[in-house]
């Protein structure tokens, strides 16, 4: 079971006293690197990299499924080409990867369950709303591609582009860890995030291209105040691509290139990691 990453360029975050309808609107892309799972049977230990780790939205769906008479148990082993906390919705991505291998299993353990197949992509997404660590990447992550959020939450609203080609390549750059919950749980500083995630996505809806998408996400760091120095100078030096931006949120940048510009691009980065969209 595979779960690509999600890059979010632009986002603004809704709340409701129904937990399905509480997410974000947006737009991102899922990468052709994110996480892996398989599961062991053991007493429940989650290891992220061979490491044992606490996951939040990884124990919230275990509680879910249990409470809906899930009777197995397990060791959870997640290998990820991202570290957590990166921007790169590993933690959506953890979530969503458990909920789909115990839905895939529900018949082997027992027959009651009747979930359906968007049941695990609800329980995947309360999870992590749950925790604080995502509003939007597990839709995305569930839908694939370069994916317009177009309504939050469930039910799922969004515009996939699909005709991008393959000429484009996704630079990423990690520089460190960023705490989802503390922007998400911060009203002052979502309000700003909203206004302008909103004027972003209404303007990539009018011209839903990549190029566009790269231009509004920078815009959206920069005016919403969440890109660091470091980030935008380099953005500032890969201006000669399709564009770049910071990750949100993540301490993370990237970069979309053409096969043209893409050695020249990498130059510039010290530990680049070159990915593609995913499908």
């Amino acid at each position: 079971m595979f779960i690509p990453g999600h890059i979010t360029g632009f986002f603004a975050g809704y709340r409701s006293k129904n937990i399905l309808k509480t997410g974000s609107i947006g737009a991102g892309i899922t990468v052709n690197k994110g996480v892996k799972i398989e599961l062991q049977e053991g007493d429940g230990k989650i290891f992220y990299n061979g490491k044992k780790i606490k996951i939040c939205p990884v124990e919230k769906v275990i509680q879910q499924y249990k409470k809906l008479g899930y009777i197995g148990n397990h060791d959870i082993k997640f290998s990820a080409d991202f570290p957590l906390g990166s921007g790169l919705g590993m933690s959506g991505g953890c979530a969503l990867s458990l909920s789909k291998e115990l839905f895939k299993n529900q018949n082997k353990i027992q027959n009651n369950l009747n979930l359906n197949p968007i049941d695990c992509v609800k329980i995947a997404h309360i999870s992590e709303v749950e925790c604080g660590t995502g509003l939007g990447d597990v839709i995305a992550q569930h839908i694939k591609g370069f994916v317009i959020r177009k309504s939050p939450g469930f039910p799922i609203n969004v515009k996939k582009i699909t005709n991008i080609g393959d000429e484009y390549y996704v630079i990423v750059e990690i520089f460190g860890q960023k705490e989802t919950k503390e922007t998400l749980s911060n009203p002052e500083v979502m309000k700003r995030i909203n206004e302008i995630g909103k004027s972003c996505l209404n303007s990539l809806l009018k011209n839903p291209t990549l190029e566009n998408f790269m231009k509004l996400s920078l815009k959206f760091a920069i005016d919403s105040q969440l890109i660091n120095d470091r980030i935008l100078s380099i953005c500032e030096d890969l201006k000669f691509t399709v564009g770049a931006s910071q990750s949100m949120l993540g301490n993370t940048l990237f970069c979309i290139s053409k096969k043209e510009t893409l050695n020249d691009a990498l130059s510039i980065l010290n530990n680049p990691i070159v990915c593609k969209i995913y499908p």
